[in-house]
This record gives structure tokens, sequence and C-alpha cells, in this order.
């Protein structure tokens, strides 16, 4: 559901010395890009049961920055509360968590799981897009390359007739299209308005526990309000499960980006298409026509080739 690109991007901090990926990185790399696209099914069954999408999306988001600011105190790295980190929190909060989670949960009823997994990992090109309108990134061929691969995948599903099981489905998609440009917006913004002296734990602490203030009123303008626990005990285990999932996926990001450094991590979008897939076949029976699988693949050539340049781009560097 998140993107944790953001915690990656350039900042005036120093570069750590990076340990290498081992066994126990490929492992944890490839068992959160299995895991995560289970939250899409998580908000189907809590929203299709009646559960507010906006108020499913608190208690996950609530549930994440208790263990997030828990992990911080333990570390003495909670979130730093001058103005400079306030805004960082709050801007970054709601485009990079309120507003796209929110809609991804409210759309998990209207979109095939699948797909879902196939709109979330666009944000990869769409961030390199915007890094180059804000002059954040040069042009580079082999990322082009992935934006043009992102690009075809997309309108391979957007043509209704094609591939999509309704085709009232082709508007849900185009709103959906929303969430993976305000992740990409996020990963720029957090080159621009990150504090240098922000650890990614505070940050990811800060950023979680924002989203969940800001999602408060929103539930009650709304009129999204529910009381956990609440009389849908199957519901609340899926509110627990979403909870878990994203605390997972924090926790993994930080241990992998520390020893093996972001291009390793950005792996797990491979993972995510392929798993969201099959997780959409095994659980709530869904079926793909051919474009789907080709948009599929191309999204992870897109991604394949971003990676790639990022490693050139990284070794040029060294």
């Amino acid at each position: 559901m998140k993107n944790l690109y953001f915690f990656s991007m350039n900042s005036d901090t120093p570069r750590p010395v990076l340990q290498g990926a081992g066994p126990i990185h490929f492992f944890l790399m490839i068992s959160i890009g299995a895991i995560y696209p289970l939250l899409f099914t998580l908000n189907n069954y809590a929203v299709g049961s009646g559960t507010p999408a906006i108020a499913f999306t608190f208690w996950q988001t609530f549930g994440a920055a208790v263990i997030l600011l828990f992990i911080g105190a333990t570390r003495r790295e909670l979130p730093r509360l001058e103005w400079p980190h306030l805004k960082a929190y709050i801007i970054m909060g709601a485009t990079g968590i309120a507003a796209p989670v929110a809609l991804i949960t409210w759309l998990s009823t209207k979109l095939p799981v699948g797909v879902m997994s196939i709109i979330v990992v666009l944000s990869p090109p769409i961030t390199y897009a915007l890094a180059l309108a804000f002059g954040l990134e040069k042009v580079k061929p082999l990322s082009l390359v992935g934006i043009a691969c992102g690009l075809a995948g997309i309108l391979l599903l957007i043509i209704p007739e094609l591939n999509l099981p309704e085709s009232g489905m082709f508007w849900w998609l185009l709103l959906a299209l929303l969430a993976p440009a305000s992740f990409a917006l996020t990963n720029n913004l957090a080159a621009l308005i990150r504090p240098p002296d922000s650890p990614p734990v505070s940050l990811s602490g800060g950023l979680v526990s924002a989203a969940a203030i800001m999602l408060v009123p929103a539930m009650f303008l709304f009129g999204h309000e529910y009381v956990f626990p609440g009389q849908n005990t199957w519901a609340d285990i899926a509110i627990l499960g979403a909870a878990a999932i994203t605390c997972l996926m924090y926790i993994t990001f930080l241990v992998i980006v520390k020893a093996a450094g972001p291009v390793f991590f950005s792996q797990f979008n491979y993972v995510i298409v392929v798993a969201g897939l099959l997780w959409g076949i095994l659980l709530k029976s869904e079926s793909y026509g051919l474009n789907v699988w080709l948009s599929a693949a191309l999204m992870l050539c897109g991604v394949a080739f971003l990676s790639w340049s990022a490693r050139r781009t990284s070794s040029a560097q060294c």
C-alpha cells in the first residue's frame, strides 16, 4: 500500500557504508513482497463487509504508528518536533500515506486485487518522471525506457474492452492511478523538504503518526466513524492484519536499506506484482486476460530498467 522510496531520496545526510545483501536480506525482501499484496485482500474483505474505508485506513495506520513510535523510543529516535520536521511529517504524511492509502482502501471492492498490485508498482516510473520535472534527476536513457514500459503497461490496463472484467472498472482504474502518482510526489517531496537530520526510524514514525492524526477528522467529515473493536470480529482481525503488515513493511525496509541500500530493496516490486496476481487467483478466484499479464510483464520491465539505471549511477559515483 505504501511506497517507501521517499526514505532513500537524496538528502544532505552522509551515506552509510552498506554491508551488502546476504541470504537473510533476500529472504526478507521476497517475504515482504509476497505478504504486502495481502493488504489489498484485507481491504477488500473489511470494506466489503461494511467497515468504512477511511476508518479502516486510520486504524491500520494508528496501529503501525504505535509500534514505530515504540521502536523509536527504544532507539532514542522519536520524531522531532521542530517546524521543519513537523512540516515534512504533515505534507508527506498526507501525500504518501493518508490520501493514497485511503483511496486504495476505498477502491478495494471496485478493482481486482491483482490489478491493484500492478497499479501500485507504477510509482517508480512516475517518481522518475516527476524528478525530471522538478530538476532532481538528469535524463537517463535506461530510466526513460523504464518510464516507457510503465506507460505501455498502464495503457494495456485502461483499455476496458480488452482485459478488465467489467467495462465500468475503467473509470475506477483511472481514479486508482492517483495513488501511485501521490506516492511518487511524496518521493520527490522527500528530496525537497526532508530535514537532513532525520533518521529513517524518526521520519517513518513521524509520517505515520501525522497520517493517523489527519485521518481522524476525515473519518467524521465523511461519516466513516468506526470504533475498534467493532461488532464484526473478522473485520477487526483484518484491521490488525493490515496494521501488522504495514509495520513489517517499515521494519523490513529499515533493515534491508541499512544493509544493502534502496536499489536492492526496490526489487521487492517484482515480487509484489507476481504475488498480487497469485493472491487474487487463490483467495478471490480472480481471472485475468492476456493483457493483464502483459501489463504486469511491462511493469516488471519498467522497474528493472529503473533499478538498472540507479545501480549504474550508484556505481559511477563510487
